[in-house]
Parts: C-alpha cells; sequence; structure tokens
C-alpha cells in the first residue's frame, strides 16, 4: 500500500527540517504554488506541492533537464524530491504574476503598446530560445505560464512528464490550453519543438487582436475558421500578419521550423510597423474566452473522476448526431475507467480514421493505440496487448511510459529477460524512478535470482521507505538468505 499524504497545507507550517510555508500564492491543475523560506539559508524560495504525492517519482523523471537550465527569462527550478514524505519540488521565488491575469472578461488590466507588447514578446522568445538549445520543448506554452512584473518576464511550469501519464486526461492542464496547443499533439504523449512555436504564434495572434484563434476546443479539432488578424486590428500591418498566420499553420513542415528562423521574419515585421504606425498606439483590451463545448466538459469531468457526468454529457452529442471521433475516443475512455471495456472496444473499432485531419492522424492514432492496448492488458490478454505497445514503443521510444508498459508485458509473457533489458535502460537513463526499480527487483525474482532480486528491493526502499510490500518481501529476503 502506498501511504497517502493529506495537504492540509498552512501558513508557517513547516515542511521537515527544510521549508516553512509563508504565504500561499496560488493552485494549479496538478498542485499548489507557495512561497516559502528556505530553513538552510533563509532564502525566499517557490514550493511547488503536487495534488498527487503518489507521482512525485514521475515529476523527477524531468528533473535531472531542468536543474541545470538557467537562464533570466526562465523560472530556476533548484531541487525536486521528498522532505519528511511530501513531495516537493523547489523553484526561485518570482514576485510576478501570470500574463493571463490581464487576459479576463472585462479585459487587460494594464493597456499595452505595441511596443510594449513586442518587448514582453521578446522576452519569452529569449527564454524558450535557450530551452530549444538543449532540445527541450516547453510542451504546455500559453499566458497562465508566463509571468510578468514592470520589469521582467519569465516562462514557468515548463516539461510534462514522461512516465506514466495519461493523455486522455491531462492533454488539457488548466482552462485555455487548447487555444493554445499545436493540432499534431493533441492526442499525443510526445512534444516537439515545433509544436512551441504554434504556441507562440497563438499567443502572438492574442495579444495582436485581443482574442485567440480559436475559442473551443472542437473548433481546434476541426480548424474552425478564424480572422485574420488584420480584421480584427487594422493597426497590425501585413507583414505581422504574415508571420502570425505561418506560425499557425496547421502543417508543422510549413511553420517556422525553429525560434532563430521565427525571431529573424517577427523582427524584420516589427521594423515595419514602427515605421508606419506610431509606436504610441495601444493593442485592443485582450479577452479570454470562457466558452467550453461538451469534449472539453467532458475531459475536465474526467478529471475530477465524474465518469458518469462526461458519459451523458458524450452521449447527447453523439445522439445527436455529433459522431466525432474525438467524442468516439473520449467515450471510449470513460468506459474503460467504468470497468466496460468490451464496449470501450467497440466503440474504438467505430472510430474512421479518415474522418480525421492529416495534420493530426498521427497523434489521434498513437492515442487510440495507446488505448486498445490498456484495455487488453485489463483484459490478462497480454500477447495482443504486448504486440500494440511494441509498436507504440518502436515509434515513440522516448516517451517512457510505453517503454515501461512494454516491460510490464513481457514480464507476464514469461520473457523476463526482455522485461529486465527495457526497465534497466529507463533506470539508466533515469535512475531512482521508484516504480521501475521496484519492477526490477520483481523480474530478477520472477527470473530466481535472488540476489539482485534483493538488491533492487533494498534501492526501492530507499526510495520509499514506507513501502509496506517492500518491508515485508526484505524481511523474507533477510531470513532465508
Amino acid at each position: 500500500m502506498k501511504k497517502r499524504y493529506i495537504l492540509d497545507l498552512r501558513e508557517n507550517m513547516l515542511i521537515g527540517d527544510k521549508y516553512i510555508l509563508e504565504k500561499y500564492v496560488s493552485e494549479g491543475t496538478y498542485g499548489y504554488v507557495w512561497k516559502a523560506i528556505r530553513c538552510s539559508d533563509e532564502q525566499i524560495v517557490a514550493l511547488k506541492i503536487p495534488k498527487n504525492q503518489e507521482r512525485g517519482d514521475a515529476y523527477l523523471v524531468e528533473g535531472e533537464a531542468f536543474l541545470n537550465l538557467r537562464h533570466k527569462n526562465i523560472i530556476q527550478l533548484n531541487w525536486m524530491g521528498r522532505v519528511d514524505g511530501y513531495f516537493v519540488i523547489e523553484m526561485e521565488y518570482f514576485p510576478g504574476k501570470p500574463m493571463s491575469s490581464e487576459l479576463t472578461e472585462t479585459g487587460s488590466s494594464i493597456p499595452r503598446t505595441f511596443k510594449t507588447v513586442y518587448e514582453i514578446f521578446e522576452r519569452v522568445l529569449d527564454g524558450l530560445e535557450c530551452m530549444h538549445s538543449k532540445k527541450i520543448a516547453h510542451g504546455d506554452l500559453k499566458p497562465d505560464n508566463i509571468l510578468i512584473n514592470t520589469t521582467d518576464v519569465k516562462i514557468t511550469d515548463f516539461g510534462t512528464s514522461k512516465l506514466i501519464e495519461d493523455c486522455f486526461v491531462k492533454t488539457f492542464d488548466g482552462a485555455g490550453t487548447y487555444a493554445y496547443i499545436a493540432p499534431e499533439v493533441i492526442n499525443s504523449q510526445k512534444r516537439y519543438i515545433n509544436s512551441d512555436i504554434y504556441s507562440i504564434g497563438a499567443i502572438l495572434y492574442q495579444l495582436l487582436t485581443g482574442r485567440t484563434p480559436h475559442e473551443t476546443f472542437i473548433q481546434v479539432i476541426n480548424n474552425f475558421p478564424y480572422p485574420r488578424p488584420r480584421e480584427l486590428n487594422s493597426n497590425v500591418t501585413e507583414k505581422m500578419e504574415q508571420v502570425v498566420l505561418k506560425t499557425l499553420d496547421r502543417d508543422p513542415l510549413k511553420r517556422y521550423q525553429n525560434i532563430q528562423e521565427f525571431r529573424i521574419a517577427f523582427r524584420e515585421a516589427v521594423n515595419e510597423q514602427f515605421k508606419q504606425i506610431s509606436e504610441i498606439k495601444y493593442v485592443p483590451r485582450s479577452t479570454l474566452a470562457d466558452k467550453k463545448d461538451a469534449l472539453e466538459l467532458a475531459i475536465s469531468n474526467c478529471k475530477l473522476g465524474k465518469y458518469k457526468l462526461a458519459e451523458k454529457i458524450l452521449m447527447t452529442e453523439v445522439s445527436n448526431g455529433h459522431i466525432l471521433p474525438d467524442y468516439l475516443l473520449q467515450l471510449a475512455y470513460v468506459y474503460f475507467k467504468t470497468d466496460r471495456r468490451f464496449e470501450a472496444l467497440r466503440v474504438l473499432d467505430e472510430i474512421n480514421m479518415n474522418s480525421i485531419e492529416l495534420a493530426r492522424q498521427e497523434s489521434f492514432r498513437e492515442a487510440l493505440i495507446y488505448l486498445r492496448a490498456r484495455i487488453l492488458f485489463r483484459n490478462k490478454q497480454y500477447e495482443q496487448a504486448l504486440k500494440l505497445f511494441y509498436r507504440l514503443h518502436e515509434k515513440y521510444p522516448c516517451v517512457l511510459n510505453y517503454s515501461y508498459r512494454l516491460a510490464m508485458c513481457y514480464g507476464l509473457c514469461n520473457q523476463e529477460d526482455k522485461a529486465i533489458k527495457i526497465l534497466e535502460a529507463i533506470n539508466q537513463e533515469t535512475p531512482g524512478i521508484w516504480i521501475v526499480v521496484k519492477k526490477l527487483g520483481q523480474a530478477y525474482e520472477q527470473k530466481k535470482d535472488f540476489e539482485r532480486a534483493r538488491g533492487y528491493f533494498k534501492y526501492a526502499l530507499r526510495l520509499r521507505p514506507d513501502d509496506k510490500y517492500l518491508v515485508k518481501k526484505l524481511e523474507k529476503y533477510d531470513f532465508y538468505l
């Protein structure tokens, strides 16, 4: 049994002997952010404390890359790990606010000139260029994740965990993500650097016009027509409009391929803009769309575990003739989560892949195969599940989730050597993931290599000292060996 931590967080609370919670800052879909004092040197830091403490090891997967990511326009990640049982992420404390806080129904709280908007946007590009130079895609770039104050701009919440994530729930992290995510990664567990280019295009479109290109998830999926920037703001030049529209191209190959290429075109358009239009011109007051379509409502309810309500929303759409592949995929997921697995497989068989936009077919097929494999695995059809996870692993070798699940299938199909090879590769790439280390112990035990099994069980217990299964397992090993 895993220990469940009750997050009863409050001011002046001591986290182990390492932090004192000073002031609550904000709450996101996946965690709380607190201003805190680091006890060792009384330094003010920001602590992000995930709501689901059991996923701490998944966060550790991305930690090594980001700990060394230093740039004045990126929130510095200092450390992550467990303190007195609590998983915490220590970050640089930045006294700013999300750009999205200005994008409310009542409009931007601070009218901004074109000059100011372009200066803010340049700082975002600086931070993103640094990330991309390290081969790191942000994966969720939006106004919520851009912090600003009177002098500085910083990107935060970069990266998504590689291990054991759920694309049917985690695709959308907070309101409005759908408006900024590139169409080719909507259903995918993979993130691409080029997809961030689309996201900055959506942000620039909003800064210049006062709205996002698409206002609902279904509009994004269906490539619903949206106004050209100059139709909403005549002060935008033709050259700037061309830059924005190229950035938002549905085909990743037709977008700018990197930040440097985009920046050259952007700066040329800015220079031309200021030749034609006074710098003191203001951009439109921006609003953040508060529209939720049926699919987003269903996904939101899945996040909350309200699967019956999600099913009702989706079935209403389907019965009204709106038989979109995305509705059916999410409905199959609902059936899977409510143990109607054969019904879920039936719904997956009804999906017509030819009706899906070419730019989205690969990511949609990925999600469909992934869900089918999970259903077959739960049905104990391990050989069939193995074939599907093998396909995903071969096509997306960097997605640790697929590698991990393939290893589980090998183990259950009595192919322990193949399971061990994959698990050891994961452990070498990202050492210290508790569940991977524990599974290695079980795999070696299955092979009757008890000394190695005991070694991995001991390692896993150091990572999770409260694991009663490991405690009992090692007691037996100590007795017999």
